[in-house]
């Protein structure tokens, strides 16, 4: 069993160093380390350093500067493929911010005949005592929401992608990450999508830890659990023209595409009404900069598409180019 370790670099050669460090307490059959390295040009002296010093121990290794940075989806796409390609069996997903606690992968190999997709409990890097929830079932209404009495082991619907462990069988059947409607962001949910609907097994090991900075997802109330979908929106400055990659301020068109795949029609209809009610209270309450005639045009095209079943983009800039325009 040949195992490649991936990770996306981006603009922080420390927290790389902390990350490759971590790999070196791991089974013996992690044999392979692949960087992709979306930083700007003037950063990745350190990178290169850091690679170079805990690589010796790969039979296999591949640093790869890219031309531009092509987010985290195309970040691990492109390393995804390039282990499939090298007929690695399994593919660890490691974000560059996060690291492992010694033993994690052997732990996830224990459960190696029991599911396709593997995952760790993932505990804040600042304070590993506390577990943040990255595992996910569905609710009522179709919406992801934390797993948290899943202690041990169980199968699970959505993941986060730090620690992910995926098996050549599930890159065999549903490929990689999506890079054409995911930047940063949502891609690994999508994936977790993919991969149950052809019936593979996503499967959460509690014994393997893996640690993560705290992001919002771990503060959702619990409340929400029990809510529909809610959908994020478009503000003016993505209607101005300034969206920009870098920023992830394409991520409610990514969402909205995802969950226009995910969700049952009436799901989406009460997703549409509740994100709908939400982004209007913080137009008027708030003042964020919402532009309501945007996030209403983007919300009913994903439902419309959601309805027949179809999607006449082929890609994500398309989709935000005509929602922007209202050309849909």
């Amino acid at each position: 069993m040949h195992i490649c370790a991936v990770t996306v670099a981006y603009n922080n050669f420390e927290q790389l160093g902390r990350l490759l460090s971590s790999l070196e307490h791991q089974d013996e059959t992690l044999s392979g380390l692949i960087i992709i390295d979306n930083s700007d040009d003037d950063q990745c002296a350190g990178n290169r350093e850091a690679f170079s010093l805990h690589s010796r121990r790969y039979r296999f290794i591949c640093y790869h500067k890219t031309q531009r940075n092509i987010g985290s989806a195309g970040g691990f796409r492109r390393g995804m493929k390039i282990a499939h390609e090298k007929g690695f069996n399994w593919v660890w997903l490691l974000d560059q911010d996060g690291a492992v606690s010694p033993g994690c992968l052997t732990e996830l190999l224990r459960w190696a005949e029991k599911g396709d997709i593997l995952c760790p409990n993932i505990s804040d890097i600042d304070a590993p005592h506390v577990r943040i929830p990255k595992i996910y079932a569905n609710n009522y209404f179709g919406g992801w929401y934390p797993a948290v009495w899943c202690l041990t082991s169980c199968q699970i619907r959505a993941f986060g992608t730090h620690g992910a462990l995926i098996s050549k069988k599930a890159l065999d059947m549903i490929g990689y990450y999506d890079d054409s409607f995911f930047f940063v962001g949502w891609e690994d949910y999508d994936y977790g999508y993919r991969a149950t609907r052809v019936g593979l097994t996503i499967r959460y090991v509690g014994t393997a830890d893996a640690l993560h900075p705290s992001s919002r997802l771990s503060k959702i109330p619990r409340t929400f659990r029990w809510f529909p979908v809610l959908l994020e929106c478009v503000t003016e400055p993505q209607v101005r023209g300034t969206h920009n990659k870098k920023t992830n301020s394409i991520s409610p068109f990514s969402q909205a595409y995802l969950e226009s795949k995910h969700l049952k029609s009436w799901q989406f209809g009460a997703s549409l009404v509740y994100s709908s009610l939400f982004a209007l209270y913080h137009k008027v309450t708030q003042r964020r900069g919402v532009s309501l005639t945007a996030t209403l045009r983007l919300f009913v095209r994903c439902l419309a598409h959601n309805m027949r079943k179809d999607w006449p983009y082929s890609s994500l800039e398309q989709l935000c180019r005509e929602i922007l325009k209202g050309d849909v």
